[in-house]
């Protein structure tokens, strides 16, 4: 019988460590994000965009619209998001949108940019060559955000459509 508690418990040990680990692993704030959040953030996107202009996401826009809007109505501090927190919702919920779009469309998207350097008369092989390499400098840091943002894809997922409309349909 004491055997199979200490068999038992070695399990359950082993099974509790498993667990720690996972969590351990899980990005930072994996877990912070809920819909709620995402979904106040896409509104606040939609809300802003006519003061602040069209929102294309990237590492320094979260500080530069909740300095912007602090000058204006401060619509997203009214919201309940410090700068801290607007940076981590906001990127997380445009991480999970990353994360969301089918691989298809992320190859066809970057190949059609390097295809149109390519294809620039006025560009010498040595500036086609450095522009490739800048462009492959952003594929390569646009699939570690998207990676970044698996643990989102799902709550981030019901605020797809309007996600799209906001950044993919704008850029066409």
């Amino acid at each position: 019988m004491g055997r199979t508690r200490t068999g038992k418990a070695r399990v359950a040990a082993m099974f509790a460590a498993a667990l720690a680990v996972g969590i351990a692993m899980q990005p930072a704030g994996a877990l912070a994000l809920t819909l709620k959040e995402a979904t106040t953030v896409v509104d606040l996107i939609e809300a802003l965009e006519p003061q602040l202009g069209d929102f294309a996401y990237d590492d320094e826009i979260a500080e530069y619209w909740f300095e912007e809007d602090s000058y204006g109505e401060g619509w997203i501090a009214k919201a309940g998001f410090t700068a801290e927190t607007w940076n981590r919702a906001l990127g997380e919920t445009m991480r999970g949108f990353m994360a969301l779009m089918p691989d298809a469309e992320v190859e066809a998207t970057f190949a059609g940019l390097k295809q149109g350097i390519e294809a620039l008369p006025q560009l010498t092989e040595a500036q086609k060559a450095e522009a490739l390499a800048a462009i492959d400098e952003e594929i390569a840091s646009f699939l570690a955000r998207r990676a970044e943002g698996e643990p989102f894809a799902p709550i981030v997922k019901p605020l797809e459509d309007r996600l799209r409309r906001l950044t993919l349909d704008e850029a066409e």
